[in-house]
């Protein structure tokens, strides 16, 4: 729930209200900074960062059906996370194996036998998404793998509302929590 505090200040933005972009930019962006200077980022990148980021939650709020489900800086630090990491895999500045992590999904003959699963934690995640159902490994795959936004995911999926989606992504980690749980209880 959003606090009372929060819901005047989005007001504020909506409104165009100067002083809210001033307080906005004073009170975020040094978290966005940090999240780009830390990741192979500078001041530019930051700036230009945040700026989209701030474009985003404007289109965002105005939509009648908009609803904050978490603080402000939490919806702005994903917000800008998600597209810094999609610039980085653009750019190719960050390497990731979704694409091979997904041919692997596709195919049952390379999954890793159970012995050697202890040995290597990436080899036990595998192991536990294969084991779940196809619906919850493309959620999990989508949010953590390829750090797709919920809200694409949820359009993707055809869930009506951001709390589906939510609900949808708790029960498919429930279940991968499940799985690995069952298995250490039978070692």
């Amino acid at each position: 729930m959003i606090s009372p505090c929060e819901n005047h200040f989005l007001h504020q933005l909506r409104a165009g209200t100067s002083s809210a972009y001033e307080l906005l930019y004073t009170a975020y962006f040094p978290t966005i900074a940090h999240l780009v200077k830390q990741n192979k980022g500078n001041d530019r990148d930051a700036e230009d960062l945040f700026q989209e980021t701030v474009i985003v939650l404007l289109e965002k709020i105005r939509q009648p059906d908009f609803a904050l489900t978490s603080s402000l800086k939490t919806y702005l630090y994903a917000i800008a996370r998600n597209r810094w990491l999609k610039r980085l895999r653009d750019e190719k500045l960050v390497t990731t194996d979704n694409e091979t992590y997904l041919a692997t999904l596709q195919d049952e003959s390379t999954l890793p036998s159970t012995e050697s699963s202890d040995d290597n934690p990436a080899e036990q995640v595998h192991q536990w998404m294969n084991q779940i159902t196809g619906n919850c490994q493309r959620v999990l795959t989508s949010v953590y793998f390829s750090a797709e936004p919920l809200d694409s995911l949820m359009q993707t999926m055809g869930w009506k509302n951001r709390h589906t989606a939510n609900n949808q992504k708790y029960k498919c980690i429930q279940q991968i929590k499940r799985i690995a749980t069952n298995q250490k209880g039978a070692a």
